[in-house]
């Protein structure tokens, strides 16, 4: 009977030596810091206690003087010795932030060392760090989904490890699979074990039904094997392998992985390429802990898979231009040539190892529980990164399997880019049916404005779809050209292509196919100078159509007003790039002719503005504002000729601000417009009427600017934009006419803004709390000051200076005021007050704070995109900073 018994015993010992690495579980690693005396001195007996007792427990303790990065907890704190005994206070990190800190006090009573009470710590400690599995776990939270369904979709039940990698990938998984606004998953800890509390705040989301899937054979010909080993990933000199070498904790890799994804994910600018040597570096020692396939890899595969997809193909390219402009600016110096160079093949190689990691990790995601709530995520995270690389086959059906390989919920937005992706893909029936079910959103008043105009937006990709599919080869050859356009806006250049190469070797004179290159050109790149050879030849040939006229003129007014116009400003009008741009105007003004039979009022304005600017050019003396004036009149006869048209109105009132003949300003500005006039010259209007009250206000401007601010902005796609400028009028006109009603109204209007704002604006809490504090609210008001100095405001000087009134009262606000003006801050906010004559000491004019003040942007643009077409945008924003009125020491309205 024994020998049966040792076989088996031998089996498990093999089997346990060949786990792989990831699977084995690691001790637990704690650093023990200094404890110190009451005077600032280390008690090195009583820590050489503390670490001992631990050490016996079976955790592995490391010297927490000394950095030990891979450490997951971290024990310091203080220790008095006296007569009566030994008490000591600590404190237990998690490095990881997985957990909250805690705080352990204790005391011991006599002795003659202080083991005792570093026993007492130890045992407390080794209580709360030697249970790790999950005891219990807590949902709550806005969801319609089951705390089951949400423990499911975690990948955490009771009973696991709660492992580091198993609380990220949870994180992971949770934040990125578009059910929820917010999402929070952290450990508390306890002699039981580990309480996972999971909080989640839902978003919309829609039960996908009738969605055809793309079948399971289809799904494993894309993924192919789950068995395939992991690509190796490149390594970098330069990358940060600080304490990676002996990156074999998983729970340490899983955090380094957390911790670079939120900074990338959080980055307000993009990624730049020492975040992308760090990321691989971090991907690679994961990589090799989990190279070959295990189901208890699990949590690492999404924690790599997320890390993976940061490296897309737009992502790559950017930073590979960015290096190849530095090439090009570093010609003659060899090593920075060099690195340069081997980046570029880093990343070059990176991505092509990512790609690779990616597909694999999703087939072992998919094949170890195809129905896992993790699959949908899974399979649209691959969806997304095959339509970036405009590979439309593999695409779609990673995306409509997404939709219906599980029975949860799904986003609004995987929804709506499935149906994009189905119609680019040509099949009518799959984008109908994920399109009917996102048509019911538009009954929600709540919906993102960008998702409103996208939904909005199918209906059109649905036509083109059916337009792409009727026509076929043996149809003419104006059918084939609408075919080839209609395709551009399918996202198909993999079909447009040899469309247009196919119908320029019928018609060799025709300008239309080359157009169609430029155009898949501009959809490749974003970048207008990519067109130009295909306008050249176009411009030489015959039938040029709208969209030549479009791409042309925008490339000439890209030249124009972006490049050439501040080099002038610069160098001034007699420069060689002044002489350049008058040379490009007559070729703009004949190409604007040819526009005028597709969009007249555009094609007019833009002729108009080649006018004034060849005169500007051409004669120095004539100043800007004339030029502008110039404007004016032009835009006020075409207006005349064509009515309200948006964009000419919108010219119109933005060369108002240089008009010589103040009674027609005055007269455009105070005019009532329609909504028909569109919500770009409303806007515009509503920043020019603020304006006006902080340079010359009137009781006329403010009765217009309170009736515009109270106007609806129903058709704006911009709702936040709506709400915030509304604020500013309502607000403005409220504190001119000193009308309490009007500034309660600005306060709700400032508040929604603020709520829809998750990152708060320093100047919209600013104005609220000036808003607050005229309508007598001084503690509230101070509150909300203190939170527009915590959003880093553009023009703190404005909020110091409410914060003083707010703060301050009576006999103690003249001497904070007196402060804040001996450190300059009140200098941009004073003017003269002549109604107060001067001051008798100096003999100069008395001073007053002004009770708005301008930070405003303004300038023009214009631009191009398949779908829009041309444009031309007229910017003003007022950005009116609300300050409050003094009048001898106290808070008044003005």
């Amino acid at each position: 009977m024994r020998s049966p018994i040792l076989i088996k015993l031998l089996f498990l010992a093999i089997a346990v030596f060949l786990l792989p690495p990831a699977a084995n579980a690691s001790p637990t690693l704690i650093s023990i810091g200094n404890f110190l005396t009451p005077s600032g001195q280390p008690a090195p007996e009583f820590r050489s206690f503390v670490l001992r007792k631990i050490t016996e427990s079976g955790m592995i303790c490391t010297n927490g003087t000394a950095e030990s990065p891979e450490s997951r907890y971290a024990l310091s704190g203080l220790m008095l010795t006296d007569e009566h005994g030994t008490s000591f206070s600590a404190l237990l990190t998690d490095n990881f932030h997985l957990e909250p800190d805690v705080f352990i006090k204790g005391k011991q009573v006599g002795g003659s060392t202080s083991e005792p009470a570093a026993a007492r710590l130890a045992d407390s400690v080794i209580k709360l760090i030697s249970n790790q599995s999950v005891a219990s776990i807590e949902v709550n939270g806005d969801s319609r989904l089951t705390p089951n369904a949400v423990m499911a979709l975690a990948q955490i039940l009771p009973g696991e490890k709660a492992t580091p990698q198993k609380i990220i990938a949870g994180r992971i998984i949770l934040e990125n699979c578009g059910l929820f606004e917010k999402s929070r998953i952290y450990l508390t800890p306890g002699p039981q074990g580990r309480k996972v509390k999971i909080s989640v705040t839902e978003r919309s989301s829609i039960i996908p039904g009738s969605i055809p899937g793309p079948g399971k054979a289809l799904l494993d010909n894309i993924l192919g094997p789950p068995e395939t080993t992991l690509p190796e990933f490149p390594i970098s000199a330069d990358a940060d392998f600080s304490n990676m070498g002996n990156g074999t904790c998983s729970g340490y890799l899983a955090y380094r992985a957390e911790s670079i994804l939120t900074r990338l994910g959080h980055s307000a600018q993009d990624f730049g390429a020492e975040d992308i040597e760090d990321l691989v570096a971090i991907a690679a020692a994961i990589r090799n802990n989990i190279s070959t396939y295990d189901s208890s890899c699990r949590d690492m595969c999404i924690i790599l898979m997320k890390m993976c997809s940061m490296l897309d193909s737009k992502t790559i390219r950017d930073i590979t231009e960015k290096l190849q402009q530095d090439i090009s600016r570093h010609k003659t110096d060899p090593k920075i040539l060099k690195k340069d160079l081997q980046r570029i093949e880093f990343f070059t190689q990176a991505y092509s190892a990512a790609q690779e990691a990616q597909q694999i990790l999703s087939s072992r995601i998919f094949h170890d529980r195809i129905h896992s709530p993790v699959v949908p995520w899974v399979l649209f995270s691959l969806g997304e990164q095959a339509l970036k690389n405009e590979n439309i086959a593999r695409a779609a059906p990673l995306l409509s399997g997404a939709l219906s390989v599980s029975s949860l919920p799904v986003s609004p937005e995987m929804l709506l880019t499935a149906a994009k992706a189905q119609y680019s893909n040509l099949d009518r029936e799959a984008g109908g049916a994920a399109t009917s079910q996102l048509k019911p959103l538009l009954a929600d008043p709540d919906l993102d404005d960008e998702l409103r105009e996208q939904i909005k937006s199918l209906p059109r990709l649905a036509a083109l779809c059916e337009k792409a599919l009727s026509i076929t080869e043996n149809d003419n050859f104006e059918l084939q050209l609408e075919k080839g356009n209609a395709l551009i806006l399918l996202d198909r250049p993999d079909l447009a292509e040899p469309l247009f190469h196919r119908l320029h070797g019928v018609e060799p004179d025709d300008a239309r196919p080359f157009t169609g290159f430029a155009r898949l050109a501009f959809q490749r790149t974003g970048n207008l100078l990519s067109v130009r050879p295909y306008l050249e030849r176009a411009a030489r040939l015959h039938h040029k159509d709208r969209f030549f006229y479009e791409l042309a003129l925008a490339y000439r007014l890209e030249r124009i007003i972006a490049e050439a116009l501040p080099t002038i400003k610069i160098d001034g009008r007699n420069s060689e790039e002044a002489s350049a741009t008058r040379f490009l105007l007559p070729k703009a003004a004949e190409y604007a002719e040819g526009y005028e039979k597709y969009n007249r009022p555009q094609a007019k304005l833009i002729k108009a503005g080649i006018n004034v600017l060849g005169e500007w050019l051409s004669y120095p003396a004539m100043t800007t504002d004339e030029a502008f004036e110039n404007m004016f009149r032009q835009t006020q006869e075409l207006e005349k000729e064509m009515g309200e048209q948006p964009e000419i109105l919108s010219a119109s009132l933005y060369f108002s601000t240089s008009a010589s003949d103040k009674n027609e300003a005055e007269k455009l500005l105070n005019r009532p417009l329609s909504v028909k006039a569109g919500p770009e010259p409303r806007f515009l209007q509503l920043n020019l009427l603020i304006r006006e009250m902080a340079i010359a206000p009137s009781p006329k401007i403010a009765e217009v600017l309170e009736q515009a601010g109270r106007s609806s902005f129903s058709g704006a796609v911009n709702k936040e934009k709506a709400v915030m400028l509304k604020a500013d009028a309502l607000a403005v006109a409220g504190i001119y006419t000193n009308s309490t009603e009007t500034l309660e109204r600005a306060r709700s209007l400032y508040s929604l803004a603020l709520d829809s704002n998750e990152t708060g604006n320093g100047r919209l809490f600013n104005n609220l709390a000036c808003v607050t504090l005229a309508l007598g609210l001084t503690g509230e008001a101070d509150d909300l000051y203190d939170e527009a100095l915590d959003r880093s405001p553009e023009i703190p000087e404005a909020v110091y200076l409410g914060k003083a009134i707010s703060s301050h009262s009576g006999d103690e606000l003249n001497p904070a005021l007196d402060e804040l003006s001996k450190t300059g801050v009140l200098a941009k906010f004073t003017i003269p007050d002549v109604q107060n004559g001067t001051d008798s000491a100096t003999n100069e004019p008395r001073k007053r704070i002004k009770t708005f003040f301008l930070d405003e942007e303004k300038g023009i643009s214009s631009g191009y995109d398949n779908y829009r077409g041309l444009w031309i945008e007229f910017n003003l924003n007022s950005k009116i900073w609300l300050l409050p009125s003094l009048c001898n020491g106290t808070f008044k309205q003005p």
